[in-house]
C-alpha cells in the first residue's frame, strides 16, 4: 500500500517519538485477576482443549518466547494428531490490547497518512476483538483442531476449573453450549487485557521514553534510533508508528496498517508446494474476495516491532529467520534482488509468491522505492547494525537473557551496561563478520593425483562443489617437489569459482588462528551460510586488563546461541559429508552456544577480533 507522507526531518521526528512515548505511565505492578481473567488463564494452558488434547493457547504463544511460537518452524503443526502444518507463522500475542476492528478505510493514528485498510486481529484482519480472534485457533483443523463449539464446552464442563467457570459466568452457564463457548472467549480475552506479561512496557526504550534510570541508550542505539525515524533510510517509522495512537495507545511501534512488501515464497511451507497456490493476505478473508477486492490481494497487517528481537521467523511465512537479514531485505531487496529471490533462466524471479496481477499493491515507500537493481542502496552496512541495535532495545525485561550470578561493568563514570547493549553489540558484529566459511581462502586450487589418498580435504570437497555448480574445472600442470626433492611438472585438476559460486566468495580481512596460536590475516573465504543472534546466554563477569598504552579496560566473554540463514544447496546431504563441521554447525541452530570476547570502549561494546585476543 503506498501512504502519502509529509516529509519531516529526522531530528524532529525523535523528538515527536521520545515527546509522545514520554506521556504514557509505566504498566501498573501486576493487579489479582478477575474471576473471568482467571478463568482464561487456566484455559491458555489447557492441552486438553485440543482435539489432539496435545495443544494449548501456550503451545505456539509461549509466555517465554514473548508469547509466540518457541521454535524455528516456519509455520507449526496441529491438527488431530498433530501432523497437519499451518500456513502462516505464529505472530506474537504481546501489545494487542488497543487493535481497532478491521476496516477498509481506517483513519492512521500518525494523523498525516491517507486512510487504508488497518486494524483487526490475525494477519489479515479477519477478527474483530480477541474474542473473536480465539474462536480461530480452538475451531481450525490445522490448529486446535476442536470438531464444534460445543466439543470445547464439554471439555470445559469436565475440566479442573468448571466451578470457577461457572462462579465467573454463571451457575447455569453450561445450559447454553452457544453462550457458554462465547464466554469461554471472552475469558481468554480478558486474560490477554489484564495479564501484565501481555503489555508490561518495561524495555529499554521504555525507561528512555520516561527518563528512567537503565534508560540511557548507547552511541549505536541512538543512531540507530535516527535510521529508523530517517524518511530517506530506514523509514520504519512510516509503518511501525511510535508517536501518540488509537485508543489512547502510545509508542506500540505500528500503525495497524496493512502492506504487500514482496516477501520471498518460502518453500517450506507445504501449502506452497501447489505452484498455484499463494497467500493473499486480506484477500484470503471470506468478506473479500479476490475479484472485487484485488486492490488489497497480498497485503498483510503490519506487526508490532515490540520484542522483534526475539523472534526466530519472520513476516507472514517466515521466509527469513533473523532480524540482520529482515534489515537487510528492506535495505537491498530492490538493489541486490538475487540476494532474495531464485534466478531461472538467468532471470531473477522478483516477488515470487505474489501473483503479478496485484504487484501493483506493492508498497513504495523507502526504503523499497523500486530503485534499480546495482544502485546505491539506501541505507549503509553501519546504519543497518544501528538500526539492530536500536531495534533490540524494544525487548520486554522479562525476555533479556537471566545475568545469572554475573553483572555487566562499564568503565568508572559510567552507567551499568545491561544486556541488549551486549547484545546488540555482539549482533552487529554477527552481521558484519557471521560467515560460516569453509577455509576455501585463494582460487583457483589446484588438487593433484593422489591428493585425496594423502589427505587432501581439497580433493574430497571441491568435486562436490562442482556437482552443485559452484566451482568448475579444467585441466593444467603446476610444478610439484617429489620425496627426493626433485621439481615435477604434475598434472592437476583446476578448480575455479564459477559465477554462482562467486557471490558466496567473501571479500574482507579473515583472521584464522593456528595450533601454534599464530594469527593469519587472509583477504577472503568461500562461505555457506551467515550466522545472526538468537539469544545471548549469559556473560562472565568483566576482568580488568591492560591496553598497550596502560589504559584500564574491561573484557568479557559472552556466551550465546544462533541462527543460521544458509541457500539451499549448503543444506545437502552431500555437502553436508564433506564439510562435517558444516553440518555441525547448522545442526546446532538456536541450541549449541558459541562465545565470543567482547571488549567496552568509548563507542561501548565491541567484539575482539581473534588477532586482538
Amino acid at each position: 500500500m503506498v501512504r502519502l507522507r509529509y516529509t519531516v526531518p529526522a531530528a524532529a521526528l525523535l523528538a515527536l517519538a521520545a515527546l509522545s512515548a514520554g506521556a504514557a505511565a509505566p504498566a501498573p505492578a501486576s493487579a489479582p485477576l478477575s474471576a473471568a481473567a482467571e478463568v482464561g488463564r487456566q484455559m491458555f494452558f489447557d492441552r486438553n482443549l485440543s482435539g489432539s488434547g496435545q495443544l494449548a493457547c501456550a503451545s505456539c504463544h509461549a509466555p517465554d518466547y514473548a508469547h509466540a511460537a518457541p521454535n524455528r518452524l516456519a509455520v507449526q503443526l496441529g491438527g488431530k494428531k498433530v501432523n497437519v502444518p499451518g500456513v502462516r507463522a505464529v505472530p506474537s500475542l504481546r501489545y494487542q490490547e488497543y487493535t481497532p476492528p478491521y476496516a477498509d478505510l481506517l483513519d492512521n493514528p500518525d494523523g498525516i497518512s491517507t486512510p487504508g485498510p488497518g486494524g483487526g486481529y490475525t494477519q489479515d484482519g479477519r477478527a474483530a476483538t480477541l474474542a473473536a480472534q480465539a474462536r480461530i485457533p480452538l475451531l481450525a483443523r490445522h490448529e486446535m483442531a476442536n470438531a464444534s463449539p460445543q466439543a470445547v464446552v464439554k471439555k470445559l464442563r469436565a475440566a479442573p476449573y468448571a466451578d470457577q467457570f461457572r462462579q465467573a459466568f454463571g451457575a447455569a452457564v453450561f445450559g447454553d453450549s452457544r453462550k457458554a463457548f462465547q464466554r469461554a472467549l471472552e475469558a481468554l480475552q480478558a486474560y490477554q487485557f489484564e495479564e501484565r506479561s501481555f503489555h508490561p512496557y518495561d524495555s529499554k526504550y521504555d525507561l528512555y521514553a520516561s527518563n528512567k534510570i537503565g534508560g540511557t541508550l548507547t552511541p549505536a542505539e541512538m543512531r540507530g534510533f535516527a535510521v529508523y525515524s530517517d524518511p530517506n533510510k530506514g523509514n520504519c517509522f512510516a509503518c511501525h508508528y511510535n508517536g501518540a495512537g488509537l485508543n489512547g495507545s502510545v509508542r506500540l511501534f505500528t500503525d495497524f496498517t496493512y502492506a504487500a512488501i514482496g516477501v520471498p515464497r518460502n518453500a517450506d511451507i507445504p501449502a506452497n508446494r501447489a505452484a498455484g497456490y499463494a497467500d493473499l493476505g486480506i484477500c484470503e478473508r471470506a468478506d473479500h474476495p479476490r475479484a472485487s477486492n484485488a486492490q488489497y490481494c497480498g497485503m498483510f497487517k503490519t506487526p508490532t516491532l515490540r520484542n522483534v528481537a526475539t523472534r526466530s521467523v519472520f513476516f507472514h511465512n517466515g521466509q527469513l529467520k533473523s532480524l540482520a537479514d529482515v534489515i537487510s531485505f528492506y535495505n537491498t531487496r530492490d538493489t541486490e534482488p538475487q540476494r532474495w529471490y531464485p534466478t531461472v533462466r538467468g532471470v531473477v524471479q522478483k516477488y515470487n509468491d505474489l501473483p503479478p496481477r496485484y504487484r501493483a499493491n506493492l508498497d513504495r515507500q523507502m526504503p523499497l522505492d523500486g530503485r534499480k537493481p546495482g544502485s546505491a542502496a539506501p541505507m549503509s552496512q553501519q546504519d543497518m547494525q544501528d538500526l539492530e541495535a536500536f531495534l533490540r532495545t524494544l525487548t520486554d525485561r522479562d525476555l533479556l537473557p537471566a545475568q545469572a550470578a554475573v553483572q555487566t561493568v562499564a568503565p568508572a563514570g559510567a552507567e551499568i551496561t545491561d544486556s541488549m547493549a551486549l547484545a546488540g553489540a555482539l549482533g552487529s558484529h554477527l552481521a558484519r563478520q557471521g560467515d560460516l566459511c569453509v577455509g576455501k581462502f585463494e582460487w583457483p586450487i589446484d588438487v593433484a593425483p593422489g591428493d585425496a589418498e594423502a589427505g587432501s580435504r581439497d580433493a574430497v570437497q571441491l568435486p562436490v562443489l562442482q556437482k552443485l555448480g559452484l566451482v568448475s574445472v579444467q585441466a593444467g600442470m603446476v610444478a610439484r617437489t617429489d620425496a627426493q626433492g626433485v621439481e615435477r611438472q604434475v598434472p592437476v585438476q583446476r578448480y575455479a569459482l564459477t559465477p554462482a559460486g562467486q557471490k558466496h566468495y567473501v571479500q574482507r580481512e579473515i583472521a584464522t588462528v593456528t595450533p601454534a596460536g599464530e594469527t593469519i590475516v587472509r583477504q577472503g573465504d568461500f562461505c555457506v551460510a551467515k550466522l545472526s543472534l538468537d539469544k545471548l546466554l549469559k556473560w562472565e563477569s568483566p576482568i580488568v586488563t591492560v591496553a598497550a598504552g596502560g589504559a584500564a579496560q574491561r573484557e568479557t566473554t559472552a556466551t550465546f546461541t544462533y541462527t543460521v540463514a544458509a541457500p539451499d544447496w549448503a543444506k545437502s546431504a552431500e555437502l553436508r559429508k564433506v564439510f562435517p563441521m558444516v553440518a555441525h554447525v547448522m545442526d546446532g541452530e538456536g541450541r549449541l552456544q558459541m562465545k565470543q570476547r567482547m571488549r567496552y570502549g568509548a563507542a561501548g561494546w565491541e567484539a575482539v577480533a581473534p588477532s586482538r585476543q
